[in-house]
Formats: C-alpha cells, sequence, structure tokens
C-alpha cells in the first residue's frame, strides 16, 4: 500500500516529535518537585516586572543573561548566551509610571458614577411616564419649557434612554479599569 506524499508530508512532523505531553507533564511536576524540596520558588512576574523590561528581548544579546541556579534542572534552563556584539545597546525608554490611585479615590469615582446614574434613571423615568395634551408642555434636560409635539416628546426620550446607557456604561468601564488595577471589587460597592 502506497500513501499519497501528502500524507506523508503531514505524518512526518508528528512521527518527529521527541517529547510527548505526557512526557512533558512528567518532566514539569519533577522540577516543581525539585524546586519545592530545594525550598526554592518559582519567580512570580507581575506587570511592574514586565513595564521595567518592556522593549528589550528575553534572549537579547546585548544583555547578559542571568547564570541558572544551581538547583535548576539542565535539561529545562537553557544555556547562558556570551554577548554577540562589543557594543551593547543604550537601554530601552522606561515608561512612566501610572499615578497610583488610593482607595478614596475609587470610592469617590463610584460614588459618583452612580450619582449620575441615579440622575439619569430619574430623568428617564419623568420621561416615559410624561403623558401630556396638545397644549401641554415639558421641561427638558436645559430646565427650558418645551411643546409637547410627538417629535419633542420622542426625541426627549432618546436623549434621556441615551444618557442613561452612557451612565451605566460609564460604570462598567470604571469597574474594568479598577479590576485590571487589582482594586478589590468590594471598594466600588
Amino acid at each position: 500500500m502506497r500513501l499519497p506524499l501528502g500524507i506523508v508530508i503531514a505524518l512526518v512532523p508528528a512521527l518527529a516529535s521527541g517529547q510527548s505531553l505526557s512526557d512533558a507533564a512528567r518532566k514539569e511536576r519533577e522540577r516543581r518537585q525539585k524546586l519545592k524540596a530545594s525550598g526554592g520558588h518559582a519567580e512570580v512576574i507581575t506587570e511592574e516586572s514586565l513595564k521595567a523590561n518592556k522593549g528589550s528581548l528575553a534572549n537579547d544579546p546585548g544583555v547578559a543573561q542571568p547564570s541558572p541556579s544551581p538547583t535548576a534542572d539542565p535539561d529545562s534552563s537553557p544555556a547562558p548566551v556570551k554577548a554577540a556584539s562589543p557594543t551593547p545597546r543604550p537601554p530601552a525608554p522606561v515608561p512612566p509610571a501610572a499615578p497610583v490611585v488610593s482607595e478614596q479615590e475609587w470610592r469617590g469615582r463610584a460614588l459618583e458614577t452612580r450619582r449620575r446614574i441615579a440622575e439619569r434613571q430619574r430623568r428617564y423615568d419623568y420621561v416615559s411616564n410624561l403623558r401630556l395634551g396638545p397644549e401641554d408642555s415639558f421641561v427638558d434636560e436645559h430646565g427650558k419649557r418645551v411643546p409637547a409635539s410627538p417629535e419633542n416628546l420622542a426625541r426627549a426620550f432618546a436623549a434621556a434612554q441615551l444618557q442613561l446607557e452612557e451612565a451605566k456604561q460609564d460604570l462598567e468601564d470604571l469597574q474594568e479599569a479598577a479590576r485590571r488595577a487589582n482594586v478589590p471589587p468590594g471598594l466600588l460597592r
């Protein structure tokens, strides 16, 4: 039986792989046990450490690489890389750190956003519950008296609805920003 060339080419990488998923998992488990037994701990990568490294490559030949620790598994750690060029690159500019926002500022933002939602909800309820005759008028969002025509009512209703949706979106955006800044969720309630 002869296999078509396309199938043979597709199967070669699968047959040539030197490590199965179970082998990789076993090696990782052993590496973690060795690390735990030696009293070491895995490096935790934070946003700050990523920001400090921004703009440079992990395997940059112009930057000296740290040597592997004596307890590290030789199979899992790469060999140190020697500098390829005699003149090192200038360091990448470090972006300015984001201002630290205090608990009080987060609470104030949340309170102001909720106040704005409540205000716009009252406006939306007012406009949606208007029952006016042809001779009546109502007060728009700017405090002006407006004749109660169907067009004016529809325009006021659409504006109130849009403003309410925008205020609710502002709250969702604030919650997402707080989540990204690792602010405890209870702080915004």
